[in-house]
């Protein structure tokens, strides 16, 4: 019987990573992802999601969760770039945090099922941090509406400031250092979850974060027209 290797049951496709991968679950300025599509110099389409290859990063947008970030990234050709960033939204467990505003998570812990990712129950993020961004602890669910009065207690007690859905199991599996950035929409209390309603809010802090990630190079803008010397 001919022996298979474990990459030959699911193919990988070979898509130009350059030197920083940033991971967007949902691009909220379609203006701008309208821009990142006209500058592009690949973009495929795949899953749902999509993926564009600028000269100075290369993103990947359009999933929901752990398990369709890691299906997109087990089409990627490996060894994924040593810089690798994630722009997401999240929801605010403590009443500090009352409006939408862009933070950075530098610590990150799993909740339920996602636990079992690691050994360790809180890891670094690693990333630099961003000046003028708030530091937080996060807690990642694996499920939409995991929270419960119960559950909103315990993460308290563990030091969990935000929970989103995708930095734990992917700071777990890649085990090396991302820069995490979310914006937080909401907030969740025992009488439920309380939107913020600030959609223009939202857009600015999204369009601070992607800048901040990318350096300030993104298309049309000053600095971004430098042409790929590789």
């Amino acid at each position: 019987m001919q022996s298979t290797s474990r990459r030959s049951l699911f193919p990988s496709m070979p898509f130009p990573l350059g030197e920083h991968l940033i991971l967007v679950p949902h691009f909220h300025d379609q203006k701008l992802l309208a821009l990142f599509r006209r500058y592009a110099v690949d973009r495929r389409r795949r899953l749902g999601g999509e993926w564009l290859y600028l000269e100075s990063f290369t993103l990947i947008t359009g999933f929901l969760g752990y398990p369709a970030l890691f299906t997109h990234l087990a089409y990627i050709t490996e060894p994924l770039p040593q810089r690798i960033s994630l722009l997401g939204t999240a929801g605010a467990l403590t009443p500090a945090f009352d409006s939408t505003r862009l933070v950075q998570v530098n610590r990150i812990m799993g909740s339920g099922a996602l636990r079992g990712f690691s050994r360790q129950p809180l890891l670094e993020m690693g990333g630099p941090l961003i000046k003028g961004l708030q530091a937080v602890t996060g807690v990642s669910v694996d499920l939409v509406q995991r929270e419960t009065p119960a559950w909103l207690r315990r993460q308290r007690v563990r030091g969990a400031q935000i929970v989103e859905m995708e930095l734990f199991p992917l700071r777990a599996r890649l085990k090396r250092d991302i820069t995490a950035l979310v914006i937080l929409t909401d907030r969740v209390t025992e009488a439920g979850i309380q939107p913020f309603m600030d959609h223009d809010g939202l857009c600015r802090e999204f369009r601070r974060g992607l800048l901040a990630l990318a350096r300030g190079r993104l298309p049309g803008m000053a600095g971004s027209g430098r042409k790929n010397d590789r």
